[in-house]
């Protein structure tokens, strides 16, 4: 893969960016009770995950690219569909 040189650089601010959301997502993860667990660690894990997918994009590098693909894709959906759920269950009325 031959990327240009100025989206190679907009990939690794992008990987900076993620870097820090990565870093940030962590504590609330560590601290989170055992019934909210998932959906710390999951916020945690999408962007520490998309960090070397981001990487490997960037340098070219299409096996790891597309191994990091195979791990970022089920992360990602697993919070798509916690997040529809989430917004399908009404409260019940008291």
């Amino acid at each position: 893969m031959d990327i240009p040189s100025a989206a190679r650089w907009l990939l690794l601010a992008a990987a900076a960016a993620q870097f820090v959301y990565a870093v940030r997502a962590l504590r609330p993860a560590l601290r989170s009770r055992p019934g909210e667990r998932l959906d710390g660690w999951l916020a945690f894990a999408d962007p520490a995950v998309g960090v070397p997918v981001t990487l490997a994009l960037a340098w070219g590098n299409l096996p790891a690219f597309l191994a990091g693909l195979a791990v970022l894709g089920p992360l990602m959906t697993c919070r798509l569909l916690r997040s529809f759920l989430a917004r399908r269950t009404k409260p019940t009325p008291a």
